[in-house]
């Protein structure tokens, strides 16, 4: 598909966005999206098979941060745990600022999954991300001998509530479309936050 989006593709891609965005995916009209576009409703189920199809083509950018998230993360864990405590900080320094880069660079992207997804796809996308985060987390604290671990104070269970709460609060700034600016400092503050909490369990 991408080395199709030009000319008449690029519109469509512009209008699509619009459309979702504006009346969210439910009322959004393929028809309505091929009409500002100047093509034809066959053009569009050609090119995106159904209203699915061109929503899941959209939104598909997304699709790169769980995958960058569980690269950085192994490649932490590939570590030896000396280099990793040494390494902590810099390493989610960098990771976030990546993060945040791929999600304003695509930013109606991830407008589009955070606020205008049908059914549970969010629901989903953010359940990958969560699990990326639990498994490597829980990682973390084996090795580096938790006794809030060892002890049972936490569990697997609220690894997945706490990880939930802080990825579902970094959309936050999507949901509530803040500039790039906005959302460093709320990301920088959002970490300093939960990292001064996860001190308590990596003891």
């Amino acid at each position: 598909m991408a080395n199709r989006i030009e000319g008449y593709d690029e519109k469509i891609i512009e209008y699509a966005q619009k459309e979702f965005l504006e009346k969210g995916y439910n009322d959004a009209s393929l028809r309505n999206i091929a009409k500002m576009a100047g093509v034809s409703t066959s053009t569009m189920y050609t090119r995106f098979g159904d209203k699915e199809g061109m929503f899941e083509f959209l939104i598909a950018p997304t699709k790169e941060l769980p995958v960058f998230l569980e690269k950085v993360l192994s490649g932490y864990f590939s570590m030896d745990v000396e280099n990793q405590k040494e390494q902590y900080k810099e390493t989610g320094n960098t990771g976030f600022d990546k993060i945040i880069d791929m999600i304003y660079t695509d930013y109606p992207s991830y407008k589009l999954i955070v606020s205008c997804s049908p059914g549970d796809t969010y629901k989903k996308y953010l359940e990958r991300i969560t699990a990326i985060d639990v498994k490597y987390t829980l990682i973390y604290l084996k090795e580096n001998n938790s006794s809030a671990l060892r002890e049972g104070r936490i569990n697997e269970g609220f690894c997945h509530v706490v990880s939930t709460a802080f990825y579902s609060a970094l959309f936050h700034c999507v949901e509530h479309d803040m500039s790039r600016e906005d959302a460093v400092r709320y990301i920088t503050e959002l970490r300093n936050f939960y990292g001064r909490g996860w001190e308590e369990y990596f003891k």
